[in-house]
């Protein structure tokens, strides 16, 4: 099975395909099958962000499962959004 992060990084690169699709599809005026490419887009984006948020909590339970005081913390690995969310 794939890692969250691998995951996340694998839609987004559809992603970028699925929007040149789109807006090849726009520029032809197929404007149905871009709106459909764009709600599929915004459905992806949203799994990419939930499994980009599962590494975040998974690297961050890996660098901190051997402190016993909750003052400590090993935010290495994350993003600055991602430590602030944690």
């Amino acid at each position: 099975m794939a890692s969250p992060l691998g995951l996340a990084a694998a839609i987004l690169m559809q992603n970028l395909s699925r929007i040149s699709m789109a807006a090849t599809a726009c520029s032809k005026g197929e404007l149905e099958y871009a709106a459909y490419l764009s709600d599929q887009g915004k459905i992806q984006t949203k799994l990419a962000r939930e499994a980009d948020e599962r590494a975040s909590q998974n690297i961050f339970k890996a660098r901190n499962k051997g402190f016993e005081n909750v003052i400590t913390i090993d935010l290495h690995g994350q993003h600055v959004k991602q430590a602030m969310r944690l």
